[in-house]
Order: structure tokens, then C-alpha cells, then sequence
């Protein structure tokens, strides 16, 4: 049977973001360590932060909870990140957010999970 996951936000470890210097994440669900089908992770980026332009093997569902950034997304062009954006992208589809204006705080689920 499964068991419910509770992380209460003093329980958090924030760790430097695999992938983008200056960044933060902290995982909340994961394939490795929960056997789930998707990753759920927070992700901070100061003002300033700068991410090079990726893609993911895996659809990418992004929901802004505080500051004000930009993404370029191929197919879409240059979109707003600010409080309560949401955006999907779809698996290979290249993107990168930049112009990081206010420290960023967003909501990442991938599904499939990332490997």
C-alpha cells in the first residue's frame, strides 16, 4: 500500500539546482525516492540568474508562485512569468527563462518523471 507524503515547509531542504548556478530546488516527489510516476520539485532563481536554453525528455508544467521572469519557449515566443503564469511544455521543446527581474519561486512537475 502506499503511504501519503507530508513535507511541511520547515521540513524543506533547499539544495543548489542540479543544472543552473546561483539556483535552488528542493524535491518534493520523485520517482527515485517516492517510486512516483511524475517529479515535483520548487525551484528558486534569484534576480539575475541566468539558465541556458534546455529541452527535457518529458512534458514540463511550470506555475509561477512569486517574481517576474521571462521564458522563451520555441512555437510560443517570449512569455511572462509573474505570479499565478502557468505553463506547459511539451516534451523536446526548447525553452529558456530569462530576465529574472524579482527572485523567482515557481512549481515544476514532470511527467514522466526526470531522470
Amino acid at each position: 500500500m502506499r503511504q501519503p507524503k507530508i513535507i511541511q515547509p520547515a521540513d524543506r531542504r533547499w539544495e543548489p539546482h542540479p543544472r543552473v548556478v546561483g539556483a535552488e530546488a528542493t524535491c518534493l516527489l520523485s520517482h527515485q525516492g517516492d517510486g512516483a510516476g511524475l517529479t515535483c520539485m520548487l525551484t528558486r532563481l534569484p534576480a539575475g540568474t541566468f539558465v541556458e536554453s534546455h529541452s527535457h525528455r518529458c512534458e514540463e508544467i511550470i506555475y509561477v508562485l512569486r517574481g517576474k521572469a521571462t521564458m522563451q519557449i520555441d512555437g510560443a515566443g517570449a512569455v511572462s512569468m509573474a505570479r499565478g503564469a502557468f505553463l506547459r511544455i511539451p516534451s523536446g521543446v526548447t525553452h529558456q527563462p530569462y530576465g529574472v527581474e524579482e527572485d523567482l519561486l515557481a512549481y515544476n512537475v514532470f511527467y514522466p518523471y526526470i531522470a
